[in-house]
């Protein structure tokens, strides 16, 4: 039986006119990868909203493997995130929102893709890679968090979040940002990222 992975990566937000995490869902969508079949999906970036579509992905497809994407402004490695945290923390001028994904829920998941495979792969193949012990209180996290509940609802063996770099294009695209601050953003061009997520795939698929 043909191995099924589901690839999830987020719309374009805030200021940012892309987002190479949906982008590569969408280059990867209908493709296969070391003979498994990858179905991507494109998640919005609004609170519960992210985290329901990602269910309903998961319930629809039921895949083996679920590999959820995100992007990570500070972060100048590919970040193999281990832990989901059952916690939403958002604040901003218009809202301030403090509260627990799920009242009854665990208080952290922790992912279940071969990460120390995949960074192994990665670095082997010259892109930086690297643990990350918090993948935030914001949309990633969230969805991170469904992804493994569902999972765990659907025994799925392998899955968890990658966040990736922001693209080249996505800085040259920030002239709002002043200059100074640019000049040390860290970014990936579109090929390494799609490499990148192309070896995570084919580790999540090994001995599946």
């Amino acid at each position: 039986m043909t191995v099924k992975v589901l690839l999830t990566g987020f719309e374009p937000y805030l200021t940012y006119t892309t987002n190479p995490s949906g982008e590569l869902a969408i280059r990867f969508n209908g493709k296969e990868i070391a003979g498994a079949d990858v179905v991507g999906r494109v998640l919005p970036v609004q609170h519960q909203v992210s985290a329901s579509a990602a269910h309903e992905y998961i319930m629809t497809e039921k895949p083996d493997i679920v590999i959820a994407t995100g992007i990570a402004a500070s972060k100048g490695c590919v970040a193999l995130e281990n832990i989901a945290i059952n916690r939403y923390l958002f604040k901003s001028k218009e809202e301030d929102i403090d509260e627990e994904l799920y009242k009854d829920g665990k208080d952290v998941y922790m992912s279940t893709l071969p990460l120390e495979a995949i960074k192994g792969h990665l670095q082997a193949k010259g892109i930086p890679a690297e643990y990350s012990f918090t993948a935030d209180t914001y949309i990633s996290n969230e969805v991170f968090y469904e992804v493994m509940r569902s999972a765990e609802e659907m025994d799925i063996k392998k899955a968890g979040l990658i966040h990736i770099p922001l693209s080249h294009v996505q800085v040259v695209d920030m002239m709002h940002v002043h200059h100074v601050t640019r000049l040390g953003i860290p970014s990936m061009d579109m090929n390494t990222l799609e490499n990148a997520i192309r070896i995570a795939i084919t580790e999540a698929v090994k001995d599946q």
